[in-house]
């Protein structure tokens, strides 16, 4: 075309000026690829949410096509859900369900097979025997299992990952679970504490730890207004596992000490950010919830 030719001669006479006027004689927008088409609008009723997705997410993201897809599934299962245990807030659901990603982990696409898989399973149980359910089922599914430390080893795998090595860490496990219980419509949410208090007079700033392998992620689950806690691949009742008594000493964040707290993972910007006590060279969104864990 003419406009094409006008460029290619810009090309060959070397006229650098006006190779930035090329933009506008192709008929492009900056930023804009050649061959590509202007995408189309986002559907009304997706577009809050997918701002929302967006507008909080981390480096990691799936592409707008897969975003998309995802978002919709998450709305065609929570009115499934809603339907059998009650309809949820937006705020819980933008928050613990809708998200793809639960803390640091590299986007997968889990919901789908994940809810074909347990809703048949979880449809005629109560939100607490889902719970339940799924912290064993979910495990034995993928056949992952704990271990601290094996090749390939990545604390925060996500599903997929763990599933091609066999095991995870706690966080890990954590993903698994929090990502399945999203999957049937039940609000989910990765706790953690960065470090352990383990001795009653803690020494200025070791709390008698050792600054290695301190940390600790386990399972938030919403049901019946309340945020409820269990340990990922754990074959415990909620509110009830092997580290309450641990947690009960956790402390609440001070100027000097953030570490010996509690706190749950937000995919919203909450206004406050921590390195990922699994690798420091990440960061989360947290709310601080020691008082629960301490009363």
């Amino acid at each position: 075309s003419l406009k094409v030719k006008m460029a290619l001669r810009c090309l060959a006479q070397g006229h650098a000026a006006l190779l930035l006027l090329l933009p506008s004689v192709l008929g492009l927008r900056v930023g804009s690829k050649l061959g590509s088409k202007s995408q189309s609008p986002v559907e009304p009723s997706l577009a809050s949410d997918y701002d929302f997705i967006m507008g909080n997410a981390q480096e990691q993201i799936f592409s707008r096509e897969a975003l998309l897809e995802d978002i919709e599934l998450a709305h065609q299962y929570q009115k499934k859900s809603n339907a059998l245990w009650g309809k949820l807030d937006e705020e819980n659901f933008k928050n613990y369900v809708l998200p793809y990603q639960v803390a640091t982990e590299a986007p997968s696409k889990w919901r789908a097979e994940f809810h074909e898989q347990f809703w048949p399973e979880v449809k005629g149980k109560s939100k607490k025997e889902a719970v339940r359910f799924l912290n064993k089922a979910a495990f034995s599914y993928l056949n992952v299992s704990y271990k601290a430390d094996y090749p390939g080893h990545k604390p925060d795998q996500n599903p997929s990952e763990s599933r091609d090595v066999h095991y995870a860490s706690c966080t890990g496990l954590s993903i698994i679970l929090v990502s399945t219980c999203r999957s049937v419509g039940i609000p989910a949410r990765l706790a953690m504490t960065p470090a352990w208090v383990t001795t009653s007079q803690p020494e200025e700033g070791k709390n008698g730890l050792s600054a290695k392998d301190q940390n600790h992620s386990w399972v938030e689950v919403f049901i019946d207004g309340q945020w409820h806690y269990v340990g990922a691949s754990e074959d415990t009742t909620l509110d009830s596992t092997w580290f309450t008594a641990q947690a009960s000493k956790a402390k609440p964040r001070s100027e000097k000490d953030y570490k010996h707290s509690i706190y749950a993972v937000t995919y919203a910007k909450s206004g406050e950010t921590l390195p990922a006590p699994w690798d420091e060279s990440k960061t989360v969104n947290v709310i601080e919830v020691v008082d629960r864990y301490t009363k």
